[in-house]
């Protein structure tokens, strides 16, 4: 199947080049078109909601090895929310590119935030069954980049509530100390003591330095709060 030029150049957006063209219309093609031989996306949103998922937690597995699965979760939901995916289909225009029905071509269906948010999940699914798990995964951490660079922002709230208590007691910032950086170059593990000028401290390790120190923080935050209960 031939691509109009619009298609093409969404694919040139999105970054990858399909290989089953019909995949990438049938996730493209809005329940209120009706074609012969062509599916909507509907079954195609089933899926990619669960590999958007996947992808989304491998990767906050391998940047947070030390979050609890409460922790991941909250993470995940936030990445991965309607708001989320449809925000991204807007970064690559894909409502330019929807398929529909001549009866709710003039209904806003096109913009809406629903109808961008499946039409998304159903272009990840296409990817996957296209071109398999790994280079969805790429596409994936690509086009959520900005989504996921909040949630490592995040990741530092525990240093700034610390920061924010220490001060309330008129104490001055902590300080953090590498204390051992063990493993390979690919794969090291950093060990690292956070200590208030009121004599208490606490040591956290992470694959990062940041991860340990946030790790850290959030244990003296812990230690601080618990002496006051």
């Amino acid at each position: 199947m031939k691509l109009s030029k619009q298609l093409f150049k969404f694919e040139q957006r999105l970054g990858y080049v399909f290989n089953n063209k019909d995949l990438l219309k049938n996730a493209l093609t809005h329940s209120s078109c009706k074609q012969d031989h062509v599916d909507n996306y509907q079954r195609l949103e089933f899926l990619g909601d669960r590999v958007l998922a996947l992808c989304i937690v491998n990767y906050l597995m391998r940047m947070f090895p030390d979050a609890q699965v409460g922790e991941l979760a909250t993470r995940l939901n936030k990445v991965v929310s309607g708001d989320s995916c449809s925000e991204v289909a807007l970064t690559i225009e894909l409502g330019k590119v929807l398929i529909i029905g001549d009866g709710a071509r003039f209904s806003g269906t096109r913009n809406r935030t629903s109808v961008l948010a499946d039409a998304m999940e159903a272009v990840i699914a296409a990817i996957y069954l296209d071109g398999g798990f790994e280079i969805t995964e790429k596409i994936v951490i690509s086009l959520w980049q900005n989504h996921l660079n909040i949630e490592l922002e995040d990741a530092t709230v525990p240093k700034s509530e610390l920061q924010e208590l220490l001060h309330s007691r008129r104490l001055d910032l902590p300080q953090y100390t590498l204390l051992e950086k063990i493993g390979p170059a690919h794969a090291p593990e950093f060990k690292i003591e956070v200590r208030s000028h009121s004599g208490e401290s606490a040591i956290g390790t992470g694959k990062s330095k940041k991860e340990a120190e946030r790790q850290a923080a959030l244990l003296l935050l812990q230690q601080l709060e618990n002496e006051n209960d």
